[in-house]
């Protein structure tokens, strides 16, 4: 059984160790700045993560924190700044934000070429053509944990179960050359047929344990995107522990796409860096 598991944070060490190395090798050190607003606990502890991962990389981290009785303006005067600073190689804007801001018009403040997570309108364009230099983090993290697996990726029925289909759009890119890719949403008719015919399943739905044994093909590989609090313990979207003696590979919730989603943050900063010279 422990075969099937795909180790997140295992592999996340792996690639945080290769980016050390590679962070050592460039010309300064890259910069990372996250925009936190208000106080949601799960915020802070992303960026608290994100901070961790900074320093085990060697890579600068600087934090802005705002309280919810700020304004927008107050907000993308902080980002313009940032945008200008030749120390900031990448920024993030952790979501979600409180309702009282507007996500769209600060997240469209930041300079595109250094929107780390790829949310900038621009980008999500590039990301739909498939003309993009460097995928969000999240669904290359996915991608890398499918390819942890060794398995060959020809042929496949792919499946994204998510809610807005954008989401789905860095999959289609990388494997619908030589896979067919469905992107569905629970508004979708036959979502469910559909998902028991996935070779690959990514679930991104935010809903406890919404995908049970019955629901899957017989060795798919399962990536659980979702992270929802059961009482004391966070789950995924996936039961776990009943998909996972019917699944070729299942990821773990906690352990599995969180960990290799910051990881792949900051491998995209390395990559920033290299494109923007700065």
């Amino acid at each position: 059984m422990p075969d099937k598991i795909i180790d997140g944070k295992e592999l996340s060490r792996k690639f945080l160790q290769k980016i050390k190395e590679q962070a050592r090798e460039l010309d300064s050190k890259p910069g990372l700045a996250a925009v936190l607003i208000g106080d949601d606990p799960s915020s802070h502890l992303y960026v608290k993560l994100k901070r961790y991962a900074c320093d085990e990389c060697e890579i600068n981290f600087h934090k802005y924190v705002f309280e919810d009785n700020q304004t927008d303006e107050d907000i993308i005067n902080c980002i313009e700044f940032l945008n200008k600073d030749p120390e900031t190689t990448g920024v993030i804007v952790q979501l979600p934000l409180p309702e009282k801001y507007n996500t769209e018009k600060i997240i469209a403040a930041l300079d595109y070429r250094k929107d780390i997570d790829g949310f900038h309108p621009k980008n999500q364009e590039s990301m739909k053509k498939c003309d993009y230099k460097i995928m969000p983090p999240l669904p290359l993290a996915i991608i890398e944990l499918v390819n942890s697996t060794k398995e060959i990726i020809e042929n496949k029925n792919i499946v994204v179960l998510c809610n807005h289909k954008l989401f789905g759009d860095p999959f289609n890119c990388h494997w619908a050359k030589n896979n067919t890719v469905n992107i569905l949403t629970l508004e979708d008719l036959g979502w469910k047929k559909k998902v028991a015919q996935a070779d690959i399943l990514i679930v991104a739905i935010g809903c406890v344990q919404l995908i049970t044994s019955d629901m899957i093909k017989q060795d798919a590989i399962i990536i659980d995107v979702g992270i929802n609090q059961l009482g004391d313990i966070v789950v995924g979207d996936v039961d776990f522990g009943g998909v996972l003696k019917k699944a070729k590979f299942i990821t773990p919730v906690p352990g599995g796409v969180g960990p290799m989603t910051i990881a792949m943050l900051l491998q995209n900063l390395i990559e920033l860096k290299k494109i923007n010279r700065t």
